[in-house]
């Protein structure tokens, strides 16, 4: 079991969480902008918008934790609401590009558990969801090389 770790309140890693802003390598994504900013457009591409809402977990997450299991619930729990927040917009006339079958649909009703209670597989994509959302320094800080077996041995990548 992984050692369970609680934020330091000075050090190095308190200075990287001060300057969080440069620390996420992938660039803010505005969730209000539901269309990779396509004037008129209402067609959603669900990767940058649920990337949005991952984003916005580990950032609310990292004010509390430096333990990426727990991150890993604050980037689910966020996931969960962006999709509430997808389906809100496909009712009022919006599409997602590529189409979004009834079995993605189902697909994703499965996943809106509390994060404790998805399958481990599951919980490593959230994980290495936030891998994908930090510079190799950030991921080598929060102890992230602990995962990469884990995510070879499930064949988690994207």
């Amino acid at each position: 079991m992984r050692e369970n770790k609680k934020i330091k309140k000075n050090g190095n890693f308190q200075k990287i969480l001060e300057n969080l802003p440069l620390v996420i390598s992938m660039k803010a994504i505005n969730k209000d902008f539901l269309t990779d900013n396509k004037e008129g457009s209402k067609e959603i591409n669900w990767g940058k918008f649920s990337s949005a809402y991952s984003l916005e977990g580990l950032q609310a997450g990292l004010k509390h934790t430096n333990d990426l299991e727990e991150l890993g619930d604050w980037v689910h729990h966020y996931w969960v609401k962006g999709l509430k927040d997808l389906w809100n917009a496909l009712e009022r006339g919006y599409s997602v590009a590529g189409g979004y079958s009834e079995e993605k649909r189902e697909s994703h009703l499965a996943m809106m558990v509390p994060y404790s209670e998805l399958s481990r597989e599951d919980q490593l994509k959230d994980i290495y969801t936030i891998k994908d959302l930090l510079t190799t320094e950030m991921w080598g800080l929060l102890d992230g090389y602990e995962y990469e077996e884990e995510f070879e041995k499930w064949d988690i990548g994207w």
